[in-house]
């Protein structure tokens, strides 16, 4: 069965598939729109540019009595903690996309169940994520919200490798963790190389380096293990290379170095993005 699941800003987590209690039905909008604009040429049609519109999420959630205004209300409060993710579930896996409530409409509900309306608004695509880490050295835990569980499976130091089977270009987090002196690293695209990136800088023992394009503005930055922001390192970012990665169809291999050691403590959490799911 498909389930639908709310987080709110704190990570706290809302079932919109308890029969229990409530449940979310008539779902629209898992689906895409594509804008699309041509050039006219004599009888044919040139492809000027196209991009997927902003995905909004609506269906019918109902309350069963005998606490279904207290049970709206629960929930209205928690729809106001925003941004919020939704997590949706089926035979195939997870997905997931952030994006915040942008309308409720409710009715009455005296004596009968409560019905209520809502609109999630998307400000990112469905994503799939997928964590691999590849350990130098037993370090602490992650620092995200929304954390998944990952595994230290690469056989070659330094070395993460990913399969998308996406064509959509999708965001990643590669993390790299100290003591690293001038850290770089190289993705490779079905062993191709498409781009690669370099701090001119110290990420220091205990601490991590993120290179973050899952969120706008893309980030550079050192966390200590507790997840507290230390610096923003990306004014001391090599300019003269791509530095950002974002995965394609295909392998995704990125690989890591560092001037003070042959071995590294790195991993890379992907989004992988859908047009539709």
């Amino acid at each position: 069965m498909r389930t639908f699941r709310l987080y709110d800003f704190d990570g706290n987590r809302y079932n919109l598939t308890s029969k229990d209690h409530l449940f979310f039905y008539g779902v629209d909008g898992l689906g895409f729109n594509q804008e699309a604009k041509f050039q006219r040429i004599e009888d044919r049609f040139a492809l000027l540019e196209s991009y997927i519109r902003q995905g909004k999420v609506t269906g019918t959630i109902k309350f069963w009595q005998p606490d279904a205004e207290l049970q709206y209300f629960n929930f209205a409060q928690f729809c106001q903690n925003q941004p919020i993710m939704m997590d949706y579930n089926n035979n195939y896996g997870t997905y997931s996309r952030r994006g915040i409530i942008t309308e409720i409409k409710r009715s009455d509900g005296n004596g009968t169940p409560l019905e209520i309306e809502i609109e999630f608004s998307a400000t990112t695509p469905w994503f799939k994520t997928i964590t691999k880490y590849n350990e130098g050295q037993i370090t602490g835990g992650k620092v995200y919200d929304y954390t998944y569980d990952y595994t230290y499976s690469e056989s070659v130091i330094n070395t993460v490798s990913i399969d998308s089977d996406s064509y959509q270009s999708s965001p990643v987090r590669l993390v790299i963790f100290g003591e690293a002196v001038n850290p770089s690293w190289r993705h490779y695209i079905n062993n191709i190389l498409v781009s690669s990136g370099q701090i001119n800088g110290t990420v220091l023992a205990n601490n991590r380096l993120i290179i973050d394009t899952t969120t706008i503005p893309y980030s550079i930055k050192q966390f200590d293990a507790l997840g507290n922001l230390i610096s923003d390192m990306y004014q001391q970012s090599d300019f003269s290379t791509n530095r950002f990665v974002r995965f394609g169809h295909g392998t995704n291999t990125v690989t890591f170095s560092a001037d003070n050691t042959n071995v590294l403590n790195v991993g890379v959490e992907a989004e992988i993005e859908y047009a539709t799911i």
